[in-house]
């Protein structure tokens, strides 16, 4: 007996960036990380949702000890924090390199298909169809191939064992519709981190009538409302609002329009939504130099004061007077009870009251006056002038720059699954064995549990009887089971 030596080859060590490559690109492939991925970005859609409602103030104050806690919350802004964008494109990156992965498999199917098949698939089939002839196997498998492809099938033959085994198919290429389907997924997550980086939301836009405020968020836009109307139901609420708006670029109009409530006005990427509206006034301060610090118009609402609890009022620091300013309008609601007022302001009078502001204010103490429309008063150093009450609006204003992204992921979304559900890959096998009396071919569907598959399968059977006079005895597992039971 002799040592025989097996020369096995040399296994060759994998290079480092090799081997790092293949643990990233295991990573991506991973459902587990995937699961771990989409868990935290629900968990941050939470949070972020959250962010807007009143359920951390509630937290806080049922547990105290998490105030800090849900500080911090509030002042974080999810969507447009680093975390979300990371996790937005890990997600993308994962699903990008999953379908990379999947992409020659599938493609191997619609080119390369396996033609051999086995009894036992055939045995097994939820339905199957025998045809039997008394021409050759070859004979037969030729009329079964030329009434399949009558029906729109591309059919593949190979012998094997004597046998002659059959494949059949249709809308081979609706499998790629899994393509566009990823690549809208990819295209959702693309959206989310451009509108989180470069999109914003201002929630209250405050501008009087007549007046312009800058828009900012770098977009270089000047808002102006050009005119507001208003229409009451009886009960003295309002059933429509309406704004007219024009938007300035370097002080000259580039847009203009109107919106409700439920019309948003659109220019570009930008939406504004009518929000709310109140009572403003136009008024003017001039220092003692002559001066004009102040000559706009002031919303009247965000601010109350205790002098007229409940009524309209604003208040705004005029530094360069050493002031603080504060205007009362009169409460006109009768619901808020305007009697019990201190100031009796009627229809038509504002209050100014100026108070200290800093070291260097030019008063003392406080110092205010009633002042009607149209009217000038002196209060200190200051000149001030009610010019007239106006209204103001209130809007809502959204820019997402990736909605077009959104639109281009809505198309191939729904054109993935409009192609993979109305035109599925319809596959069929089959066997075609030689007799004592000719041949006897024996085909089933691959659709498992799909019952349009079996439906399509059976009328497919039907449709080659039809064609080549031939009878086909169609097969059920499950009647087979019924019976038996």
């Amino acid at each position: 007996m002799t040592d025989a030596t097996i020369n096995r080859p040399a296994i060759r060590p994998r290079a480092l960036p090799e081997m790092v490559v293949d643990r990233i690109w295991r990573f991506f492939c991973s459902v587990r990380a995937a699961i771990f991925e989409i868990a935290i970005l629900a968990l941050l859609v939470l949070v972020g949702t959250l962010r807007g409602s009143s359920v951390p103030q509630t937290i806080a104050d049922t547990f105290p000890i998490t105030s800090p806690l849900v500080k911090e919350w509030y002042a974080w802004d999810v969507f447009r924090s680093v975390p979300f964008a990371a996790i937005l494109t890990i997600l993308a990156v994962a699903i990008t390199i999953c379908t990379m992965n999947r992409a020659p498999g599938i493609w191997q199917a619609i080119a390369h298909p396996t033609v051999v098949t086995t009894h036992g698939f055939l045995r097994n089939a939820e339905t199957s169809a025998r045809f039997v002839a008394n021409v050759p196997a070859a004979d037969l498998a030729t009329e079964l191939a030329g009434s399949m492809r009558a029906g729109g099938y591309r059919t593949l033959t190979e012998v094997r064992n004597q046998e002659i085994h059959l494949y059949a198919d249709r809308w081979r290429f609706s499998r790629l519709a899994t393509f566009p389907f990823h690549l809208a997924l990819i295209l959702i997550l693309v959206g989310g981190i451009v509108g989180a980086a470069w999109g914003f939301r201002e929630n209250a836009l405050i501008i009087p009538e007549g007046s312009v405020r800058d828009l900012g968020h770098g977009t270089g836009l000047g808002v102006r409302l050009d005119d507001f109307s208003e229409v009451y139901r009886e009960d003295g609420s309002p059933s429509i609002y309406r704004s007219n708006i024009t938007l300035l670029r370097n002080g000259a109009p580039v847009d203009s329009g109107a919106m409700t409530v439920n019309n948003p006005l659109t220019f570009g990427d930008i939406v504004f939504y009518q929000s709310g509206f109140g009572q403003a006034v136009t008024l003017k301060a001039v220092d003692a130099t002559g001066a004009v610090l102040f000559d706009d118009s002031l919303p009247l609402g965000p601010f109350q004061s205790q002098l007229n609890p409940d009524s309209p009022a604003a208040r705004m620091d005029l530094v360069p007077a050493g002031v603080r300013l504060s205007v009362v309008a009169p409460d006109q609601n009768p619901a808020n009870e305007p009697e019990r007022d201190t100031l009796n302001l009627r229809p038509g009078e504002m209050f100014f009251m100026i108070r200290p502001l800093g070291s260097d204010s030019t008063i003392d103490t406080p110092i205010g006056a009633t002042v009607s429309q149209g009217d000038s008063i002196q209060l200190g150093d200051l000149s001030l002038t009610f010019v007239r009450e106006r209204r103001f609006s209130v809007f809502q204003v959204a820019r997402n720059p990736g909605i077009p992204i959104f639109i281009a992921a809505s198309v191939l979304l729904v054109g993935g699954l409009s192609v993979t559900f109305y035109f599925p890959h319809r596959r069929v096998r089959g066997i075609i064995s030689e007799t004592p009396n000719g041949s006897i071919a024996h085909l089933a569907p691959v659709a498992r549990r799909d019952w349009s598959a079996m439906r399509v399968f059976k009328d497919m059977a039907v449709m080659i009887g039809t064609k080549t006079g031939r009878e086909p005895e169609l097969v059920s597992t499950e009647a087979t089971t019924s019976q038996a039971t």
